[in-house]
């Protein structure tokens, strides 16, 4: 009976850490022209939740042109602003984002 109890109290700290863990990951936004066709969407393994001109998500992965290029994607999209509380993408870097050719033939 022993191990059983170890084994148990094992299971709830190991899934009270893990939340915990899972708490202090950052917040991205994502502000959009108009709304998403849906109000859920995936985008880089991570759920987004949409209302209005403005998505939510917990993401793994840090603030990029290729995340934000593959949720306007997902979205189907313009996006206005993409970032965390730490760091928000740039104007040149949402245009890259959004697939600007002005940009893209600039960067050639």
């Amino acid at each position: 009976m022993t191990a059983f109890k170890s084994i148990l109290v094992a299971a709830v700290l190991s899934s009270a850490f893990s939340g915990l863990a899972y708490a202090q990951g950052s917040t991205f936004t994502a502000k959009v022209e108009g709304a998403p066709a849906q109000t859920r969407l995936i985008a880089i393994n991570t759920m987004w939740n949409c209302s209005g001109d403005t998505c939510i998500a917990h993401p793994n992965h840090a603030v990029s042109v290729r995340a934000c290029r593959q949720f306007a994607h997902q979205a189907g999209v313009r996006v206005t602003a993409y970032g965390n509380e730490s760091q928000q993408l740039s104007a040149d870097e949402l245009a890259r984002c959004n697939g600007d050719q002005t940009v893209q033939q600039a960067r050639n």
